[in-house]
């Protein structure tokens, strides 16, 4: 290529840069969109809700009543009841009636008991509370049909009987005996029994 060609080509390239950059000059640039401000995010209302007080309870101490201590004694049978008042059990014990009613106190203390499996003479011993009861409860499995209990709460001092209890079959019967500080004792019989026991118990209000 001549040189008159090259220097023509360079001249179109400057007119082409030239003309380039006038254009860009002269055009506007396009307007620009305002950005539009963020929403703000509605503040939550917190709705003041009216709490009801809540009562305070005092807890009140429950206070327990102990139960008496009694040391409860065993009454066994004696061999010298021949210096007792001599007293037969009777061959009709209706005369002493059935069971008692139910106490109407709300608990008891034994203090005294015997258990055996066949009858005798007691020895002597005292209650000193002025209201007592005395249950006689019986247990005969081989021949129930044929077991029989009687017994008898004899004055010591006037061979006095105080109270009787007859159980015919298995089972128990309850007598509320008014003799305080009297010396006393018992006499059973106990035909085709395998245990019986019977116990003396005082409302816990009379006991120290």
């Amino acid at each position: 290529m001549e040189r008159g060609d090259l220097a023509a080509v360079a001249i179109a390239l400057v007119l082409v840069v030239i003309l380039t950059a006038f254009f860009t000059l002269t055009q506007s640039p396009a307007p620009v969109q305002p950005t539009p401000p963020p929403t703000p995010a509605p503040t939550p209302r917190v709705t003041a809700t009216p709490t009801t007080p809540v009562p305070v309870t005092t807890q009140v101490p429950t206070v327990e009543i102990p139960t008496p201590q009694v040391t409860t004694r065993r009454i066994f049978y004696t061999d010298s009841y021949y210096l007792l008042p001599i007293r037969f059990l009777p061959s009709d014990m209706n005369l002493y009636g059935f069971s008692d009613v139910p106490w109407q106190y709300n608990s008891s203390v034994v203090f005294a008991y015997i258990e055996e499996n066949h009858g005798g003479i007691t020895e002597s011993f005292t209650v000193p509370y002025p209201v007592w009861r005395i249950t006689a409860t019986l247990s005969a499995m081989r021949t129930p049909e044929k077991s029989r209990f009687r017994m008898i709460v004899v004055d010591t001092d006037t061979g006095q009987v105080l109270e009787g209890i007859e159980i015919r079959y298995p089972g128990s019967v309850s007598k509320t005996v008014v003799a305080r500080g009297r010396p006393m004792y018992l006499i059973i019989g106990a035909e085709n029994v395998e245990r019986f026991m019977v116990t003396l118990e005082a409302p816990s209000d009379y006991v120290q």
